[in-house]
């Protein structure tokens, strides 16, 4: 099954996790939905790359292993479907959308990214969702269209799932959904004293909260 197939459900029920990795330092950081994603209460454990990859369902630890060294390889952004085991032995299907942010010299330096429970998708809900923020904000239909269209291209996932990183980050960092959708797409045309690959880095640069870099 691939990320781009993958309907959601509900958002209270399924949590969005974001997490950080640094590469010089080894070392992660996780949102507090990250750490329920997995079962633990927030900060009560030290996430690390052996506590990540101990989650992963057996089946699928090769899967994850092989997306993980693409992206540490060039930093491109990737989705990737995958089921996960929590704290207690339930299993849970996640979308893992990451991509890497790369120094001078073209190394990666920084991965970042989202883990989307998927275990019960409710598309029906999600469109519901969907209808309801553009129904409240008439005028930024475009936008969020426009915006959700580049998420799903920068990452290679369903509408449903770019609009659910749209709206955590919205809610996490604060703005509203159409403003960041309008900061999103201001973002994606390249200038022309530009290369276009620096896309990815201006997209990544209004996705991610300043200081979580």
């Amino acid at each position: 099954m691939s990320a781009d197939s993958i309907p959601i459900g509900n958002e209270a029920d399924e949590p969005t996790g974001v997490f950080v990795y640094r590469v010089a330092e080894n070392s992660w950081w996780w949102s507090d939905e990250m750490y329920r994603l997995y079962g633990y209460a927030p900060d009560s454990v030290e996430p690390t790359n052996e506590l990540f990859h101990e989650h992963q369902h057996p089946d699928d630890r090769e899967t994850v292993e092989k997306a993980l060294a693409a992206v540490m390889a060039d930093g491109k952004p990737f989705g990737c479907y995958h089921r996960i085991m929590d704290t207690t032995g339930a299993e849970h299907a996640v979308v893992l959308v990451a991509d890497g942010r790369t120094d001078d010299t073209g190394s990666v330096v920084t991965l970042r990214g989202f883990v989307l429970d998927v275990t019960e998708p409710v598309a029906r809900h999600a469109r519901d969702l969907a209808s309801e923020d553009i129904s409240k904000a008439r005028g930024s239909q475009e936008d969020i269209d426009l915006a959700r269209g580049i998420l799903m291209a920068q990452y290679g996932v369903a509408a449903d799932v770019a609009l659910r990183v749209l709206r955590r980050q919205s809610q996490y960092t604060n703005r509203k959904l159409r403003e960041l959708a309008q900061d999103l797409v201001a973002a994606a045309p390249t200038p022309a004293d530009e290369p276009q690959h620096d896309v990815k880095h201006r997209i990544g640069a209004v996705l991610y909260p300043q200081g979580v870099d």
